[in-house]
């Protein structure tokens, strides 16, 4: 239950001058598509009438003023957060702090006990057009990276009734259920994605860490993985934040395995890394609360950023020299034409671009909703948002797409 309450002028006045400084705690949540689970439609919960925009606001409503958790439901689901300012990347310290919901189990000698893993993924703003776009994201390498499925992909596949277990397949030629259960009776498949028959995620699968060690079915272990995970740790280690729920920007990779030296980070991606159902417990879904800059003169509930630690500019320099254009192997991929620019102008209201030929554009919701479909002429064209509500599209122009937030 949320709290309101009622300052003095003198006091509001502080508060304003507070939300001017930044904060270590994630400022938005620009993505959250969970994969069907337990937990989805009910962390956060959604009600009739909620689209993708209203659900990603609930998400981080649930994660920062409440301090609460969401859950990502099973493999692949993911959210995205953003900060209001870019965290540093400091030689030999981990920067980011990621709190979710592991925990020891008392009745195991194993390590953890309660950990559902999710991969991270860290972008820094290139184009400076404060989105994560698609060649811009790198992956943390966790320990476990090497024992991994890479280039997986599951596909989930809406039910007929809300009642029915949810099938899934991948593209190793595995197959199994979301099976429903007796403690959560809400609908399993995100409510606001009902339109999409199909629900297809691809990252890594990290390797399977739930055992029986009961035998009988009535006791599992999910074990904790060395490091570089969300969800993977208890949140704190004798009252002060766990190191082991923090990941090192420095650990992050491009596409094709390299190590790579990020001056900071502007975005935050998790997903749900492992896929294997436990019995009793369910899936595996990772849960996160927030994403906090750990770079703080203050822990708690209430952080306070050091300000005084700064991107060192070598290093930005160095970046932007090997990767001005992203990650080049997925620009190849998604952005199939690297010298088309879009963009939005705010104040019309209008995408626009410069084509060298004529051909065929696009616009999609979150939810994957196609809201416009148009052919363009060669030269200057522009496409009319402006009667759009605010929130988060997909702008594809002769293949190359495009995320455009309108505010």
């Amino acid at each position: 239950m949320r709290k309101f309450y009622i300052a003095f002028p003198v006091m509001a006045m502080a508060a304003m001058i507070v939300a001017q400084a930044a904060s270590p705690v994630h400022s938005t949540v620009l993505e959250y598509v969970p994969a069907p689970g337990q937990f989805t439609n009910a962390l956060p919960e959604w009600e009739d009438g909620d689209d993708a925009a209203a659900m990603a606001t609930k998400a981080y409503n649930y994660m920062v003023p409440d301090e609460s958790m969401i859950s990502l439901g099973g493999y692949g689901g993911y959210v995205v957060v953003g900060f209001d300012h870019t965290i540093v990347n400091v030689e030999n310290v981990r920067d980011i702090y990621l709190e979710g919901n592991a925990f020891q189990a008392d009745a195991t000698s194993t390590r953890g006990g309660s950990c559902e893993p999710g991969v991270v993924l860290v972008a820094y703003d290139i184009n400076g057009n404060g989105l994560p776009d698609d060649n811009e994201w790198f992956e943390i390498r966790g320990s476990e990276y090497d024992n991994s499925m890479l280039d997986y992909e599951c596909t989930y596949y809406r039910p007929d009734t809300d009642d029915a277990d949810i099938r899934w397949t991948d593209n190793r030629g595995n197959e199994g259920y979301v099976y429903k259960n007796v403690y959560h009776s809400q609908p399993y498949w995100p409510q606001w994605l009902l339109d999409q028959e199909t629900l297809t995620f691809r990252g890594i699968r990290l390797p399977d860490n739930g055992v029986d060690e009961s035998g009988n079915g009535t006791y599992f272990v999910l074990s904790q993985f060395d490091y570089g995970y969300a969800d993977n740790a208890p949140n704190l280690l004798g009252g002060s934040w766990n190191d082991e729920a923090k990941i090192d920007i420095d650990w992050a990779i491009d596409l094709n395995g390299n190590s790579v030296k990020m001056p900071g980070v502007d975005f935050v991606k998790i997903y749900t890394g492992v896929n294997q159902y436990n019995g009793w417990l369910g899936e595996c879904s990772t849960e996160v609360c927030r994403v906090i800059d750990a770079h703080v003169t203050r822990e708690g509930s209430l952080p306070v950023l050091d300000e005084s630690v700064q991107i060192d500019q070598s290093v930005l320099d160095a970046f932007l020299a090997a990767y001005g254009d992203g990650n080049t192997s997925s620009a190849a991929t998604i952005n199939g034409n690297s010298n088309l620019r879009v963009y939005l102008d705010p104040s019309t209201g209008c995408v626009n671009f410069n084509a060298p030929q004529g051909g065929t554009a696009q616009v999609y919701n979150q939810s994957g909703m196609l809201l416009y479909n148009g052919t363009f002429g060669e030269g200057s064209n522009s496409i009319d948002l402006s009667g759009y509500p605010a929130g988060l599209y997909l702008v594809r122009v002769s293949g190359t797409t495009t995320k455009i937030l309108k505010r």
